[in-house]
This record gives C-alpha cells, sequence and structure tokens, in this order.
C-alpha cells in the first residue's frame, strides 16, 4: 500500500484539469476508501481510473500519486460510528512523484503584482495556466473552490483583468491565518 494513512488528505485528478479535496477514509488490503468529492462522483465513474495524489508526511513539499480504479461508490460506508459517502479504489500503479501543474511554474518578476479587488496577493508561483497566491489574514470576502474570481496582473507598465478558477483552497496557521489559493486562468476579460 502507499505510504498514506487514514485520516490524510489527498487530491483526486478526476480528469485532466479537474483536482478535487478528499481524504483517506480506511484502507482494506488491497483497497482504498476516499471520502465522495463535491459534486460527488456519479456511478458512470465506477471502472473508470482516477490519479490520487497527496503530500508525503516526510516533507510536504514534495507529492506523490498512483493510478487508481473506481470499484465502488458507496453512500452509507461507516467508519468511526458515522456512515460517509466514499468512493472505493483499487491501486493500478506503483507509486510514483507527480506534480498537478500543467504548465511549469516559476518564482516571479519582483516588479509583479497581482491584486483581488483591493487586495494585493502575495505570488508563491506563477505559470501560464495558473499561480498559488496567498492572501493575509484579516477581513475578506469568503472564497471556495470552483469560484471563479477576477484577478488584475500588473507586470511593469502592462497590465491586464483575468478570470481565475480555484481549483484548491488552504490555510496555513489555523482557519483564520494566511489563505493560499490554487487557480487557473480561464479567461482574458
Amino acid at each position: 500500500m502507499p505510504e498514506i494513512k487514514i485520516g490524510q488528505p489527498v487530491d483526486i485528478v478526476v480528469e485532466h484539469g479537474v483536482i478535487r479535496s478528499s481524504s483517506v477514509q480506511d484502507i482494506l488490503e488491497d483497497r482504498i476508501v476516499l471520502l465522495q468529492i463535491a459534486p460527488p462522483l456519479p456511478d458512470s465513474y465506477i471502472d473508470k481510473t482516477i490519479i490520487v495524489t497527496y503530500l508525503t508526511l516526510a516533507d510536504r513539499r514534495i507529492r506523490r500519486g498512483f493510478r487508481a480504479r473506481i470499484v465502488e461508490m458507496r453512500e452509507g460506508y461507516v467508519t468511526v460510528g458515522r456512515g460517509f459517502p466514499v468512493i472505493i479504489v483499487e491501486r493500478v500503479s506503483p507509486c510514483d512523484v507527480c506534480d498537478l501543474r500543467v504548465h511549469e511554474r516559476r518564482r516571479p518578476q519582483p516588479e509583479m503584482k497581482i491584486k483581488l479587488g483591493d487586495d494585493c496577493l502575495e505570488i508563491v508561483d506563477i505559470s501560464v495556466s495558473g499561480a498559488h497566491l496567498v492572501r493575509a489574514a484579516g477581513k475578506r470576502v469568503i472564497l471556495k473552490v470552483d469560484d471563479t474570481i477576477l484577478l488584475t496582473i500588473q507586470n511593469g507598465a502592462d497590465k491586464n483583468d483575468r478570470q481565475a478558477r480555484i481549483i484548491r483552497l488552504w490555510h496555513s496557521k489555523g482557519a483564520d491565518g494566511p489563505e493560499h489559493l490554487a487557480v487557473i486562468f480561464t479567461s482574458e476579460i
């Protein structure tokens, strides 16, 4: 079995560019039970292959993953005394280092700035297709995965507006801490 544990968060690549958060609910002999994603996968995905990825426990900067075939979907899988909707998968490839990014991301040039409304965002890295951005802690509009946002990107004298879709969102330093956004650019305005 891969180096994952019950309760560990994972990202599921459903199809190219569609990545959803989940977590490991149970590990059986040759199967892994994952929390159903939102929006839930329909039964038509049974026998289809997905990619299950996770950050390694030893080094949270290394992402590994494996291909898995969906063998069952269940509405009330009971663990820890509660029932959850789950996706049950069988691993069909060995674990390997993987990257969720379509294009290589780079550190931004010092003159590059990205704003969401009036908020200036920290740019962790950026590519042609997306970016990892951080919003400072404090009061702000609530965002969620799959929201489309309007970003103003300024690089020196060049300034343009880009729509982006949030594909992952998490907080560092607790729920009130800085908010990390993984976004893909959808179009120019």
